[in-house]
């Protein structure tokens, strides 16, 4: 029998990978973007004196930037370091640093950078191909542009060159992408998602079996830190909103109930308060695992973890289902977007939550075509139309509970998979193609700006506190 030929898809370790917070396309696409400026600027032979750097932002980023920590995040990246890297350091203390001296050190040279002048936020001028674009220059003493470069960061931390990127097709691909397809494949060599994913990472991106594991126990060590941490971390969340941090709490009080009031499975809301200390580590700026953005890194992680306790899986079958998940985002990267700025929420917690419903689905022994495509239609169709409108440009409110929304729905789309006969009427490939034309027709007001929805309704009064505003 012919082997199956992988329909290329975004890398798994790229969907899934290490990321500091409160958000992918905010924090860690101007990081990278500020790294890979910097390498441009290293690669200079005849650096002149009085050289200096501007970075400005413009739509999403411009409007919500601050909030995301865009400019301390774009600083970092300029001075070399990257989410690992900031690890050890917060955003903060690197920004500082070099705003107390003027200058961005380079590998052999320095050139003149004052970050509270020289990162600028520019609300007036259209973002042109993408609503997350940001431009970097070079000038010389005079103002004379030396360099420069123009790129978009379109989605869970990915940046691409904006000369000539088309909204339309996020990800350009050899061939049609449809997760059809893929199960088609599967079936016909008898093949599992997870061999299929394997095959595919080794065949479109030279990443071999044993790294791609490795990469994916990494991650799932990262996950549960990432709960772990939320869990025994108290304290308000940084900016104006004063949220205060309740996991820890939210959990303390389940245990001593023994369980959940009402009808709510304590699984469910054992999900929901997981969620919810993934999501305010992200707030707090913390390290998070894009899955597949960092707004909506709460949602796989706590479906999983509950699962795992529930049903006693050892780590390598979480692995696998990561690698499900992995597939399910990269098909909605190819086919449509997982930026807030492009296409609202639905590109981030709904297709969190498909990503979670489909590798709980595998966990639970659903197949491919008639299951686990199933779950992730399932739970990316309730979230269709689903605005981004953090208030304040904070990923706090609504974003923090949207998580723990995310991952109850995901289990209920995995249960209601299971236990449906029959394949769908609607399939993962249509509903990814109605959420992407959604986002399109959305007004950007609605797509993390800030000017619309809840971000429109609360106001803060002069101490900073949230009251209600009528929406313009």
């Amino acid at each position: 029998m012919d082997a199956v030929q992988p329909i290329p898809l975004p890398s798994v370790v790229d969907v899934l990978k290490p990321a500091v917070g409160p958000s992918s396309s905010h924090t860690l696409g101007p990081m990278r973007a500020g790294m890979r400026f910097r390498d441009d600027l290293a690669r200079r032979t005849d650096p002149q004196p009085g050289e200096r750097v501007e970075v400005t932002f413009y739509g999403s980023l411009a409007h919500t930037g601050r909030g995301h920590l865009s400019d301390l995040a774009v600083v970092a990246g300029l001075a070399g370091y990257g989410p690992e890297a900031v690890a050890d350091r917060s955003l903060r203390s690197i920004y500082e640093e070099i705003a107390s001296t003027g200058v961005l050190l380079l590998p052999t040279y320095g050139v003149v950078f004052h970050p509270e002048v020289d990162v600028r936020f520019d609300t007036e001028m259209p973002p042109g191909p993408h609503p997350n674009t940001m431009r970097f220059a070079l000038l010389d003493h005079g103002g004379r542009v030396l360099l420069s470069s123009v790129v978009c960061s379109v989605g869970g931390g990915a940046i691409a060159d904006a000369a000539g990127l088309d909204v339309t097709t996020q990800v350009p691909t050899a061939e049609p992408v449809a997760a059809r397809d893929i199960v088609r494949a599967c079936e016909r060599r008898g093949q599992s998602l997870i061999e299929y994913a394997l095959t595919m990472e080794a065949a479109v991106h030279g990443h071999p079996r044993e790294r791609v594991l490795d990469h994916a126990a990494s991650v799932w060590r990262l996950m549960m830190e990432s709960i772990d941490r939320g869990l025994h971390a108290s304290g308000i969340l940084p900016g104006p909103l004063g949220v205060e941090r309740r996991a820890a709490a939210l959990l303390a009080r389940f245990e001593e109930m023994h369980g959940t009031p009402g009808v709510v499975s304590a699984a469910s809301t054992r999900a929901s308060i997981y969620a919810i200390a993934v999501a305010e580590e992200n707030a707090d700026g913390g390290t998070v695992v894009t899955a597949p953005t960092c707004g909506s890194a709460g949602v796989l992680p706590a479906c999983l973890r509950v699962t795992q306790e529930a049903l006693d899986l050892p780590d390598d079958r979480i692995l696998d289902a990561l690698l499900v998940a992995g597939v399910i985002g990269g098909l909605a990267i190819a086919k449509a977007s997982i930026a807030g700025a492009l296409v609202g929420c639905q590109g981030e917690i709904g297709v969190a939550s498909a990503m979670a419903a489909a590798a709980v689905c595998h966990l639970l022994g659903g197949s491919p075509a008639d299951q686990v495509d199933r779950a992730a239609e399932t739970a990316l169709e309730h979230f269709l139309g689903l605005t981004c409108d953090p208030v304040a440009g904070l990923v706090q409110i609504p974003c923090i509970e949207r998580n723990a929304a995310g991952a109850t729905s995901a289990l209920n789309a995995a249960n209601l998979a299971m236990i449906s006969g029959g394949r769908d009427r609607v399939s993962f490939d249509a509903t990814l193609e109605v959420m992407h034309q959604t986002g399109l027709d959305l007004r950007s007001r609605y797509k993390e700006t800030s000017l619309g929805g809840l971000a429109a309704i609360v106001d803060l009064d002069r101490d900073g506190v949230p009251d209600l505003a009528p929406q313009a």
